[in-house]
């Protein structure tokens, strides 16, 4: 009995001493350790990296993905009296701010440049650094698919004052403005960039070489062009893509080189024919230059002043026709000689030949150079609005249907032949917030512009006529217009 007890507690015994034995916990807890710090890790990664594709979107990488989510918007046409704040430099202050720069710098300056182009300069550290000066078109390029724009034109020109200092002004526009583009945009011709309204945003900066920089800039308004001289002109529009991978500059080294030689050619050429013509006439005939601007504070820190800012604009000089009692004709640009200043290689230009500038305003139907005004109640058929009434252009645009303005306005700023209106709201009206607009009047030369704090009423019989219509950024509508009828 005994020994039977005694073989059960032995077989016992020896099953327990044949159980598996367990690996040791804390073997477990070191894998499961390591494999938090790498998701630790992985998280801390994405982190770094999506703060640096939406802190750098001037990689080309970090483009397309914001692009793709689209997290930034493309580049926007901005308004005179709501333009980024920034700085006007001449070439001369081009060359004593970037000249000394080394190449690092000024590629760091470039992207710094081009991620505040990229932002729509929203949160704008610093003020933008604009264009001013004369320069002269050595050549121009076609902008197509693969370049920076898709559509457009790229101009190499070189500054009158300072010939070290090089642009390449890029000039974006539907593809139905490239032929008059590419006529108006040719080799000899000037270009005047003024502060008064030319907002040509600097870019992108580099180095040729020897003392020359080549400056690559974007017009922020991207309004209408025309020359001084025969009123040709064109209608700019903001890119709807920006390829970032095609780089810039956008002309190269070699085609730089190229419109040198090429504007060597022209010059030669007019110089001859410079001969030819005071052999004939007995005297040299004068160059046509665009006359000077009244020195104007900046729109884009215009700040408190923006309305003022708004009636200093001037556009280019419009060639009308022969005057008679039922139109007022526009002023004519004056011929002017050279200015004394002008460097020797660069004095001889084409007798009149036409300088290049811009206009606030937007042309008609996309056309620069046509204005003609008639007698109360005999201009062309068209629709007629109240100022309320316009609040749906600004979405979908003016057209070519002819749209007249009527109702009763107060001039709060005027300067030269430009006013800021206001329409006279009653009591209902400003409860209700209705009619809060702002009017952008242009009026013919020599035509006295109405002065600030005088009101006056617009029947249907002499409206304005109203060439656009755009919301500005902070949901201001700025209604742009022209006088189209004389008083009797």
């Amino acid at each position: 009995m005994f020994a039977c007890r005694l073989g059960m507690k032995t077989v016992e015994l020896g099953r327990s001493s044949r159980r598996p034995r367990q690996p040791p916990e804390s073997d477990n807890l070191f894998g499961w350790a390591v494999f938090i710090l790498l998701l630790c890790g992985f998280a801390l990664a994405c982190w770094i990296g999506t703060f640096y594709i939406f802190t750098h979107p001037e990689e080309p990488f970090n483009y397309q993905i914001l692009a793709k989510l689209k997290k930034l918007d493309p580049p926007k046409r901005f308004e005179l009296t709501a333009a980024p704040t920034g700085e006007f430099l001449s070439p001369d202050k081009l060359l004593s701010k970037y000249g000394s720069m080394t190449a690092l710098q000024l590629d760091e300056e470039s992207k710094s440049l081009m991620r505040a182009f990229l932002r729509n300069y929203d949160h704008q550290v610093g003020k933008v650094p604009y264009l001013t000066g004369k320069f002269t078109v050595l050549d121009s390029y076609p902008l197509s698919t693969g370049k920076f724009f898709d559509s457009g034109i790229a101009v190499v020109a070189q500054s009158v004052d300072v010939p070290t200092i090089y642009i390449e002004h890029l000039f974006p526009a539907a593809t139905e403005h490239l032929p008059a583009m590419q006529r108006t945009l040719a080799t000899g011709l000037g270009i005047e960039l003024r502060r008064s309204y030319d907002l040509s945003a600097i870019v992108h900066i580099d180095n040729l070489g020897e003392g020359r920089l080549l400056f690559t800039c974007v017009p922020l308004l991207y309004g209408p062009y025309g020359t001084t001289v025969g009123g040709s002109g064109f209608q700019l529009d903001p890119p709807k893509v920006v390829n970032l991978k095609a780089g810039l500059p956008v002309v190269a080294q070699s085609q730089l080189h190229e419109a040198e030689q090429r504007f060597s050619q022209y010059r030669r050429a007019m110089e001859a024919q410079e001969m030819a013509s005071a052999q004939t006439t007995g005297k040299p005939q004068p160059s046509l230059v665009g006359s000077e601007p009244t020195p104007q504070p900046s729109p884009a820190s215009a700040g408190a002043k923006t309305g003022l800012a708004e009636a200093n604009s001037s556009v280019a000089p419009t060639p009308a026709g022969k005057a008679s009692s039922h139109q007022v004709p526009a002023a004519t640009p004056k011929a002017m000689p050279a200015p004394a200043s002008t460097p020797p290689a660069l004095a001889a230009v084409q007798p009149l030949q036409p300088f290049l500038t811009a206009s606030p305003t937007p042309a008609i139907n996309g056309r620069v150079g046509e204005w003609q005004t008639y007698r109360p109640g005999q201009m062309p058929r068209g629709r007629l609005l109240d100022v309320d009434q316009t609040a749906d252009l600004a979405n979908k645009g003016v057209g070519s249907e002819t749209i007249y303005l009527r109702g009763d306005f107060t001039v709060t700023a005027a300067r030269d032949n430009r006013a800021v209106l206001r329409p006279r709201q009653s009591l209902t009206d400003r409860v209700l917030n209705r009619g809060n607009a702002r009017i952008i009047a242009e009026f013919p030369r020599g035509v006295p512009a109405p002065r600030e704090g005088e009101s006056f009423q617009r029947a249907p019989d002499r409206p304005f006529q109203i060439v656009d219509v755009r919301r500005g950024a902070d949901g201001q509508v700025n209604i742009y217009v022209r006088e189209v009828t004389g008083a009797e």
